[in-house]
């Protein structure tokens, strides 16, 4: 087994300014989120925003973008997400024979959950009423948006570990698709009337620093097993 790649200096950092970077991320989430609790308390912008939004998805209902919002609401649910990242957990952990990559989701996983059902509760802002003929939105709050949140948190720890783990070649692919999925997820959940758009950005933001955070933490205190010759001769060519 080998440790990750040392930075392009030659010296890894240390545990404290590995710390300093994830306390920054969290920082700068925090700061957002409170800013948009602000205006949404005040009336501001982040009000404004939800309900042009709204009153825009309710006069351009489309029978199309209907069937693909309906399509992503399954697999962004705790069953759909679960088989994604049962197949990709279990193939990464098939082929570097280690553990690794489950941990790093399962905790990916358990702590975004975690935050979704605390923010919930704590925050108490209640859902748009859905759009006619569509599906009821569920019962539980809306701030901020769980499908958005996971996720976020969910596939971009996945593709980080696919990446970093023999398919830098397609580094951009995965970064793209994965960006793209995660964002019409997110609409999605505009689009059928269940969230407001601060619920969105919010959740996309959390999810992404949360995934960031495992990530670096991986990154640099996780070892990794040496690829295969023939593996990195496909990588590298």
């Amino acid at each position: 087994m080998r440790n990750p790649r040392p930075l392009p200096s030659g010296q890894r950092p240390s545990g404290a300014q590995v710390l300093w970077m994830i306390f920054g991320v969290v920082v700068a989430i925090f700061y957002f989120t409170r800013r948009v609790l602000v205006s949404l308390h005040a009336g501001g912008w982040a009000t404004d925003l939800d309900a042009l939004t709204y009153q825009w998805v309710l006069d351009h209902q489309s029978p199309v973008l209907f069937a693909i919002s309906d399509f992503l609401y399954f697999w962004g649910s705790t069953p759909g997400m679960s088989i994604i990242m049962v197949l990709i957990t279990g193939l990464l952990s098939w082929k570097t024979r280690s553990i690794w990559p489950f941990i790093a989701v399962a905790l990916t996983a358990l702590v975004s959950v975690g935050l979704t059902i605390l923010l919930k509760a704590s925050l108490q802002v209640h859902r748009p009423e859905g759009i006619p003929g569509g599906p009821t939105p569920p019962l539980s709050y809306s701030f901020p948006s769980g499908h958005t949140l996971n996720s976020a948190a969910l596939i971009g720890i996945s593709s980080y570990l696919a990446i970093i783990y023999g398919l830098r070649r397609y580094a951009y692919l995965i970064s793209i698709v994965a960006t793209l999925f995660v964002l019409a997820m997110g609409a999605s959940r505009i689009y059928i009337g269940h969230h407001w758009v601060s619920d969105v950005l919010v959740g996309l933001l959390i999810g992404a620093a949360w995934a960031a955070v495992v990530a670096i933490l991986h990154y640099y205190f996780v070892p990794r097993r040496t690829l295969p010759s023939s593996a990195r001769g496909s990588v590298n060519r």
